[in-house]
């Protein structure tokens, strides 16, 4: 690849990488490595214009193999399966649920909540996931990070965060 190629190239993965950075709604992480059990954090800084968060649901990457959500105290947890796998694999079945939401709980607008998860990553590497969320607060706002970009260096209202699967170290 020439200079002015792999420049573009890593300019471009910059600019995907950072485009969810604006999200309100986050992960802990932006790259995870490949076949591995991870650790990470759906990071609910703040309410719905002022509004507490009442509910968050989180759409499953169906790339990942394995997701096992904490339970977070005051919040009721769920795993939606309808459309979500069953794996073999080294320590037995798996269910790799398709939506994972905490609802019922109460978090105001000026505090800050992590809702926890491990996952288990893809086994080649060079994937992007998405982390659709959907933010419910009360008086019935809604916040849906769900967005998509159709073309590099878009911007967008309220995107999906985005993971880049990397080798491992």
């Amino acid at each position: 690849m020439s200079q002015p190629a792999a420049a573009r190239s890593l300019f471009l993965g910059a600019a995907l990488l950072a485009a969810p950075a604006s999200a309100h709604v986050t992960l802990d992480q932006a790259v995870l490595p490949v076949d591995s059990y991870v650790r990470i954090a759906l990071r609910v800084p703040h309410g719905c214009e002022g509004a507490a968060t009442t509910g968050v649901r989180l759409q499953v990457p169906t790339e990942l193999r394995g997701v096992r959500a904490m339970p977070v105290a005051g919040w009721t947890l769920t795993s939606r399966m309808e459309g979500g796998v069953t794996v073999q694999g080294e320590h037995g079945t798996t269910h790799v649920p398709r939506e994972v939401s905490w609802h019922g709980g109460n978090l105001p607008d000026d505090q800050y909540q992590e809702f926890i998860m491990l996952v288990r990553t893809p086994t080649e590497p060079g994937a992007t996931l998405y982390f659709p969320v959907v933010q419910e607060c009360e008086g019935g706002k809604v916040t849906r990070w769900i967005e998509r970009p159709s073309q590099l260096g878009e911007t967008l209202r309220a995107p999906a965060y985005v993971v880049r699967i990397v080798p491992k170290s």
